[in-house]
Formats: C-alpha cells, structure tokens, sequence
C-alpha cells in the first residue's frame, strides 16, 4: 500500500475509534427515539456514517452493489426516507456489525483500487477522502445530539414549575468581574479566499481574490459572562434590538437564554455531550441561534463580521495558511477541538494568530453575517444535496470550528451554515466593528 493510502487508511480507521466511543456514551433508550424536529434519531447516524463511506466509495466510484439494499435505504439521506421512518434501524451490535462490515469493504478497495489521476472520485483518494471528513461531521452531529438526549431526559424527570430558576447574573458572585474584550484593529486588504485543495468541499472551492477594507474584530468570542449582561438588561425583551423575523422567532420559541443553558440559584449550567455542567464565565458562549447574535450586537453597538473579514482574520496574514488559527495546523495551544474536552476553552487560555486574535479555531462555530451563497464558478461535487440545495440565501455562514470538530474540519476555508432560527449546534458569535 502506497504511503498516501496508509495515510488515508490511518484517519479512518482512527476516526472510526471515536465514532464507536461516541455510540457507547448513548443511552439504550434513545438510540432509536427522536428528541428534535431537525435531527434523525441518533442511532440513524452512527449507520448513515457507514452507509455513506460504502455508497460512494464501493457503489458510486467502483460500481459495486451494495452489501445490504434494504439498510442502504433506511439508513440514506434522501426525500423519500422520511426522518420517522428512520427509528427502524438495527440496535446497538447490529450498528457496531454494520459500520465493521462497510468499513472492510472500504478499506478492502483502497488497498486493491489505483488511485487514477483522470477520475475525480480516485484521484487522491477523494472518494476516501469524503468519507472521512463526512464521519468526522457526524461525530459532532452526534455530540449535538447528546446534548439533546441530556436536556430531554432532564426535562421529562423535572416537571415545568421545578425546572428553571431566573436570578439575575449580577446577583451571583460566581459570575462578576471584567466583562470587556479588546476589539484587534485589521487593516484589510487583499486576498485569496476559499481554497482549491483537493480535500475540501463544493462550496469551498473557486478560490478567488477578495478585497476587504479596514475593520475591527473581538480578541475573543463572546463569553458567557458577556452574553450574561445581554440577559440581565432585559436583552431578550426588548424589540429595539432585534429585526423583525427576529423578533417573531423570539416570541415564537419564547427564547430568554441559549439552548442548553439553565439558571439556579447557585450557578447556571450548560447541557453538555456529558451531562450537566457549570458554566465557566469566561468560555464562549454557545446554542446561540443567528437572530439571537445579531439581536447581541445590536445590544452591544457593534456587528457580526462578514464571511470574508473572518476569513482574512483568520489567516494573520499568512498567505498560505490553511488552519483557521493562523498557522499550519491545529494544536492545543492554539484551539480547543476534537472532543478533548465537553465544552469549549476560554480563549484566554489560547495562543492569539499572528493578528492578536484568540480561538478563531474550535471552541464555538461564529456566526457572520454572510448568506451561504456560492463563489464564483461553483460546480456541485459529488452531489448537488450537499451545498448547492442551501445556496438560496436563507442560511448563514459559521466559521471556525468548535471544541467538538475534529482536526481536519479546523481548516480557514471550511464553511459550515444553518438557519438563522437554529441554535442546537455549538454556535456563537465574535463582534466586529
């Protein structure tokens, strides 16, 4: 086997090891249930990672039947396998079977097939290539989801009038101290945005020269603390901060915090992969929806930044950079990422890129202000589902990554997008002006 090929086959099979570490922190009782309108049931995910590492890899590049039509099916992304129909999958051994099974096949075709230049699914080992980014996206799916299956069995064990006390933050010793981030002055300029790299995806690639102007960008995320004062000044009551369909989203979630959190008398918590845990003051706040980040800014006289400021932010000015942190890959020192922990650094914790920015890579997704449109010269690769059905407009672009994104997704072109109402996924935001 070529040095490439091992290469690629070491990321999956060590991709996998944390996909089965992820299966085994579900609970027996959800691996089939659905706890949200937006998501599958989580069991479906662990089976649809290897569903879709065998479909393109054994049946679409090597035009190979599949190992099980009928599995193939439940366990597909598609129209006319309905999200409810997916609680039919096989239980626990029988996704562990299934995953082990798809990944021999896979596997078994990277050591026999050549990798040829002229087929776009080969060369390089794309089609490899895809599987494993795309597993490596569901591992964060999946902790997504756990936090969740958390929030809904914590829910069901504590009836309405027992589950939320609403102090004010001010009033909690826990949280006080200095709430202020330094704004980092960036001159702008030119630059090449996206990236033509072989492993990135549809919507990444037509790299093409941008022209930003003079800005000014958050050190930091917005922390907790910060987001804390948003809420003790009545932030989530008052009309003037939020547009219109902003508003309307409010009122209709009837949303006073992010997501996951929830107040006590002692400390607020965060529903984490894990469990319940205390907020640190200090981390990047997080389940923020796009319209509760722009209602924030407005609140705080400043802005979200555009896709491409973030994009040039990112870099440090480092032409060639392709990790989001300013330099050539991720470390530790510089994000917090990969599941190495449940929940986000403090991006005090972290290294600055050469701009003095701090955790521009991992710890929360940042929202921008940016539609998720398509660069110039677009094609859809390998399918038109992945990005091109989004690119009408309604999402918003996330940039940077969180402290559940594996390595590979921690890269400065990468774009991840959602509607401006969700805020189940790790999401926050850094302000710009």
């Amino acid at each position: 086997m070529s040095e490439l090929k091992e290469a690629i086959a070491r990321r999956l099979v060590e991709a996998r090891s944390k996909t089965l570490w992820l299966l085994d922190q579900v609970p027996d009782d959800f691996l089939r249930r659905r706890v949200h309108t937006f998501y599958s049931p989580i069991g479906w995910h662990f089976g649809h990672i290897g569903r879709t590492e065998e479909w393109w890899v054994s049946c679409e590049a090597l035009q190979r039947p599949c190992l099980d039509e009928h599995l193939s099916f439940l366990l597909a992304d598609t129209p006319d396998n309905p999200k409810d129909n997916r609680v039919s999958i096989p239980d626990r051994i029988g996704l562990k079977n299934y995953l082990a099974d798809t990944r021999e096949i896979v596997l078994e075709a990277l050591d026999r097939t050549p990798l040829d230049p002229d087929d776009p699914y080969l060369r390089e080992g794309y089609v490899w290539e895809f599987a494993h980014q795309h597993e490596c996206q569901h591992q964060e799916t999946i902790a997504e989801m756990l936090c969740l299956i958390h929030q809904r069995a914590w829910q069901e064990a504590n009836p309405p009038e027992a589950r939320v006390i609403q102090p004010a933050f001010g009033s909690l010793p826990s949280w006080s101290g200095e709430a202020r981030t330094a704004m980092v002055k960036i001159e702008g300029g030119a630059f090449t945005m996206g990236s033509d790299a072989s492993c990135g995806y549809d919507n990444e690639k037509g790299a093409h020269e941008v022209e930003v102007g003079p800005f000014s960008l958050a050190e930091a995320p917005v922390t907790a603390k910060q987001w804390s004062l948003f809420v003790d000044d009545h932030g989530y009551h008052r009309p003037e901060f939020w547009s219109q369909r902003g508003w309307e989203w409010r009122c209709e979630e009837d949303a006073t915090l992010p997501e996951y959190w929830i107040q006590t008398e002692d400390a607020p918590f965060i529903f984490s992969p894990a469990g319940l845990r205390p907020i640190d003051p200090t981390e990047p706040a997080s389940s923020i929806s796009w319209h509760e980040a722009e209602a924030y800014c407005m609140w705080a006289e400043k802005r979200l930044p555009t896709e491409a400021e973030w994009e040039f932010a990112s870099s440090g000015g480092v032409a060639d950079c392709a990790f989001s942190g300013g330099n050539e890959a991720a470390t530790t020192e510089m994000a917090s990422y990969g599941l190495s922990a449940w929940g986000p650094e403090p991006a005090r914790n972290l290294l600055p890129n050469p701009n003095g920015i701090r955790g521009m890579a991992g710890g929360t997704w940042e929202w921008t202000s940016s539609a998720f449109l398509p660069y110039p010269g677009f094609e859809a690769f390998p399918y038109e589902g992945y990005s091109a059905d989004h690119m009408k407009g309604e999402h918003r672009v996330c940039r940077g990554g969180s402290f559940a994104t594996a390595a590979p997704i921690l890269r400065r072109s990468f774009r991840n997008w959602y509607v401006p109402g969700y805020r189940q996924g790790f999401l926050g935001l850094r302000c710009a002006e």
